[in-house]
């Protein structure tokens, strides 16, 4: 615990931050359960000024300087672009692999997919011409050496200590920074991994290592290869970066562990994490603090997540209390195999840009203008016009609020766009910008539609949550279309990635990909469990942890006889008998079913079992947040004034409520059509729906 004397209010802190590409957000927790929202602009080249501005923001909101903030503070988690970045402007480190002789151009061949990878539809459609991603690892950088065991554990060519030794030599000759290791079958069998391993090391100690079997330990080489190839990639300067952000918040007076953010939806150490689990990790932290809101406070087991910046619209899945994981998903173009939670994203966000194609038609995205020039109403060149713009012709935003004030945009500047571009297609200015909007909303309902029902769900049984700086403007519309029970909005909504960080738990997940036909030999069910939760006991406790904090959970994935789909369930922690066993297949079925329909279970052909999971996890100690008392429905205390703004289902200007939602208090009820605004978002209220206030501030349509 920090020291008596920086305990003038008894309280402590808990701090998140996001660092995005264009702004830095934190949320700074108190003990008591209040939440304060900081923001800065994103400092590319010195990311750790970005993150103490923002830092140092939020501290003049709960009145406390910089060093004090860090000082009271008993839980960092940092998330970050920076592998993202790396991967984007393919500036990692050089990376050289050691790998089975006959296999080295696994990552080169990829796979018949691998031309298309990663692409969005519109690009797939050019798939004639469409070429392959450069690979992590040129050709020249990956030896091959003689190893080889067959896929039951038989050692059919022994590992060649002397080839391993030489491709070492080479590689170091070549100036390579990292080398990753990556045999055949080592994600069941680590043996020869493990000795070339400590040979590689010895021989290249100042050399970042990583063994294939640790970073990815399941089955199909091309992904497992990928994501050890990326790690060692990203890894040296992941690495660097953190040590120095540790290094510079520690000399501002931050004392505890400092957390990093991981993929799979929890955070480590960072002296701890996996590299390439940074990588879009920022996304996961809202889907992290929604699935905490929803199961702990709300009572909510089914939640579909969307997230809206500035480029993208981020969607994911909660059912039934758990993640959906995605399989084999690409980064970058690679597929890698690491578990991830299933967060699917498009070109829709406030930057999306408008424009006209070869038809004469009116289309908006995928590209964005990003936040340089940015939106045209910005001033800061850009002259293709956005959602941003047409929100602000249509009257949702406020021109001279947005940011709280803090930036102004130029209107005049988003008419001329929108009036320009309407021209080309012969509309007139509102219905130009209601078409831009609504066209936007519509992407937004196609994805959302597509994430719910094609994992087996009815979007009645789910609420969903809008975050991001445009989520409140646009959930009550998509909310509605697709007939979500509830919508909800929050207070940080705009910061919500941040808040999702600021109240995670220590998470990893350990796999193991294991071949087993059903019914399975309970014996050895038992021994396959029962193994990887020691791994994992263990492994937290190399970190630090008591055996007594570590909760573990478990999973499995498995497919039918001669199908490819995969899906993974949950199981209980017991001892499995043949009935146990039983009730896992019947399990099975019965979860296939209601993802791909009656009648799609092959269940003639038997069942497979084809990957174990444990999940450990250290719950960390956070303050819950402030309940308080349901008051009066009357909301007019917070009304700021009226202004027009252009419905489209009117096709009509309405001279519309403004609210402040800052002083909209618990109880409170907003009658459609309104707008509450926010200093960092703004809450569309359409007609025919209304806007609650709940007992924890959260917006409720």
């Amino acid at each position: 615990m920090p020291d008596t004397k920086h305990q003038q209010n008894g309280k402590v802190y808990h701090i998140g931050v996001d660092t995005g590409g264009t702004f830095t957000d934190v949320i700074v927790i108190d003990s008591e359960g209040k939440v304060v929202i900081g923001k800065a602009e994103t400092t590319p080249g010195k990311f750790e000024e970005g993150v103490l501005n923002a830092i140092a923001d939020a501290g003049e909101k709960v009145g406390l300087g910089l060093n004090e903030l860090l000082q009271r503070t008993e839980s960092f988690v940092q998330g970050t672009t920076v592998g993202t970045n790396i991967l984007i402007n393919r500036d990692g480190v050089k990376t050289g692999m050691i790998t089975t002789k006959g296999f080295e151009d696994t990552t080169h061949i990829m796979r018949a997919s691998g031309r298309i990878d990663g692409l969005s539809p519109e690009e797939t459609r050019h798939a004639a011409i469409v070429k392959k991603p450069v690979p992590i690892c040129p050709k020249r950088l990956i030896k091959g050496v003689a190893e080889r065991f067959d896929s039951f554990g038989n050692e059919v060519v022994p590992l060649n200590r002397d080839e391993v030794l030489k491709a070492t030599q080479e590689l170091v000759a070549e100036g390579v920074e990292s080398i990753a290791i990556c045999f055949l079958w080592s994600h069941l069998y680590p043996k020869h991994e493990l000795e070339a391993y400590e040979i590689v090391t010895k021989a290249a100690p100042k050399v970042y290592v990583d063994v294939s079997h640790k970073v990815a330990p399941l089955i199909r080489e091309y992904g497992r290869f990928n994501t050890a190839a990326i790690d060692c990639y990203i890894g040296p300067i992941m690495v660097r970066w953190y040590q120095h952000l540790d290094k510079v918040l520690r000399s501002q007076g931050l004392n505890k562990e400092l957390l990093t953010a991981q993929v799979w939806g929890g955070v480590m150490p960072y002296k701890d994490m996996m590299p390439i689990g940074t990588i879009n990790s920022g996304p996961v932290g809202g889907v992290i603090g929604s699935r905490k809101i929803a199961t702990e406070l709300l009572g909510l087991p089914n939640v579909v997540t969307t997230d809206v910046g500035g480029t993208s619209f981020d969607v994911s899945v909660i059912a039934e209390g758990r993640h959906v994981y995605a399989r084999e998903k690409p980064i970058m173009r690679f597929r890698v195999n690491i578990p991830m939670i299933d967060v699917t994203s498009i070109g829709a966000g406030g930057g999306t840009m408008a424009w006209v194609d070869e038809a004469g038609a009116l289309k908006v995205g995928p590209a964005s203008a990003g936040a340089d020039p940015g939106p045209v109403c910005y001033m800061k060149g850009g002259k293709q016009p956005t959602v941003t713009d047409a929100s602000v012709v249509l009257g949702i935003y406020d021109p001279n609020y947005y940011l709280g004030g803090r930036k102004k945009l130029n209107k005049d500047a988003a008419i001329k766009s929108v009036k320009e571009l309407g021209a080309k297609v012969g509309m007139g200015l509102e219905e130009t910008a209601a078409a831009i909007f609504d066209i936007q909303n519509e992407h937004m309902i196609d994805l959302l539609r597509l994430m719910v029902t094609r994992t087996g769900y009815d979007p009645r049984d789910f609420a969903v949550f809008c975050f991001g700086g445009g989520g409140p403007t646009h959930g009550a519309i998509y909310g509605r279309r697709l007939a979500f029970k509830s919508v909800y909005m929050f207070p940080t909504s705009a910061a919500w990635s941040a808040f999702g960080l600021a109240s995670a738990d220590v998470s990893r997940i350990f796999d193991r990909s294991t071949f087993i036909k059903m019914p399975a030999d309970p014996k050895q069910f038992n021994s396959i469990c029962e193994e990887l939760e020691s791994q994992a006991v263990a492994e937290m406790r190399r970190i630090g942890f008591a055996t007594e904090e570590v909760f573990l959970t478990r999973e499995v994935s498995m497919k039918f006889g001669r199908q490819v789909n995969v899906e993974r369930i949950p199981i209980a922690r017991k001892s499995y008998d043949q009935k146990g066993i039983a009730d896992i297949g019947n399990a099975f079925v019965e979860f296939y079913r209601s993802v791909y329909g009656e009648g799609a279970a092959f269940v003639e052909a038997g069942m497979e079992v084809m990957s174990f999971h444990i999940t450990a996890t250290v719950p960390l100690a956070r303050p819950g947040l402030i309940k308080m008392p349901l008051g009066s429905a009357k909301s007019n205390d917070a009304l700021k004034g009226r202004r027009d703004v252009y419905w489209s289902d009117k096709q009509a200007y309405q001279l519309t409520p403004i609210y402040d939602g800052e002083k909209l208090k618990p109880g409170n009820v907003v009658p459609g059509p309104a707008i509450a605004e926010l200093a960092t978002t703004t809450i569309l209220v359409p007609h025919d729906c209304e806007l609650k206030i709940d007992e924890y501030g959260f917006f409720v349509i």
